[in-house]
């Protein structure tokens, strides 16, 4: 198979072995974009390819599944749309040394994306070229947040999309250390987005966060469904009525998504 002259392929319910993928890709000199759906190989997907710049991974079946991007030095996205989230989906990343967005991926079984020697930050393998990092998580895993946000210390653009929340259903996990300063909250990370924000407890606990630590914060946005839209006002005073700001000149945007 060769196709010197495509840019965009897309695999959607398809079946097909690890070789045969490697062989495609492999014929494929100037593909810029790559879009697997539903995808099941009998070994790993590997991708290596010197053109991608984007992949997308889509996959939420029962079957299990292994993306490996073995050699991609164009990378600059890599997008997890529709994922539900499962130990059954491992992603690896052993070099993409241009990956600059990624996600959305789970906050709580963040074992589904592995990087090839990960470590927390003080490393030289945590990812540093990673700007733009979306996660869904629900209100109370604020720590499972803040210990994926160790990974990414030059984050300039978090996105968090809530799911139900469950304020008792409270799990033992790694407490944050304010004694190990997250490096991304100290220097890098200047925008945040909530969305759906519905304004209880453990939401607006989650926001404050951001609001006392992350120190050159530009711009929270909060995204309420439109029967939030009057309440967002109460919403907004409340948490910018804290004391010891660590950016005081953050600005607090509320907007409205349809339901």
């Amino acid at each position: 198979m060769n196709f010197p002259n495509l840019k965009k392929l897309t695999l959607f319910h398809t079946s097909i072995s690890e070789d045969v993928l490697h062989a495609l890709l492999s014929g494929c000199h100037a593909l810029e974009s790559l879009y697997m759906a539903q995808v099941s190989a009998a070994g790993r997907l590997r991708v290596s390819s010197p053109t991608l710049r984007t992949i997308i991974f889509s996959h939420s079946s029962s079957e299990m599944a292994q993306l490996v991007i073995l050699d991609a030095p164009r990378l600059v996205r890599l997008l997890l749309p529709y994922y539900y989230g499962s130990d059954r989906v491992t992603i690896r990343v052993a070099r993409a040394p241009m990956l600059e967005i990624l996600g959305p991926f789970i906050a709580a079984v963040s074992n589904i994306l592995l990087f090839q020697g990960i470590s927390p930050v003080g490393s030289a393998n945590s990812m540093r070229t990673v700007k733009v990092l979306a996660l869904r998580s629900s209100a109370d895993k604020l720590h499972a947040v803040l210990n994926i946000l160790r990974w990414f210390p030059c984050l300039e653009r978090l996105h968090v999309t809530f799911g139900k929340h469950h304020d008792m259903d409270q799990q033992n996990e790694p407490q944050h250390d304010p004694l190990h300063p997250i490096e991304c909250l100290e220097t890098h990370l200047k925008k945040v987005v909530f969305k759906p924000f519905e304004g209880y407890g453990k939401q607006v606990d989650f926001a404050r966060f951001f609001v006392l630590n992350a120190k050159v914060l530009d711009k929270i946005e909060f995204e309420a469904y439109n029967h939030y839209g009057i309440e967002m006002v109460g919403y907004e005073h409340k948490l910018l009525q804290v004391e010891n700001r660590a950016s005081r000149h953050a600005r607090f945007v509320f907007k409205t998504i349809s339901s």
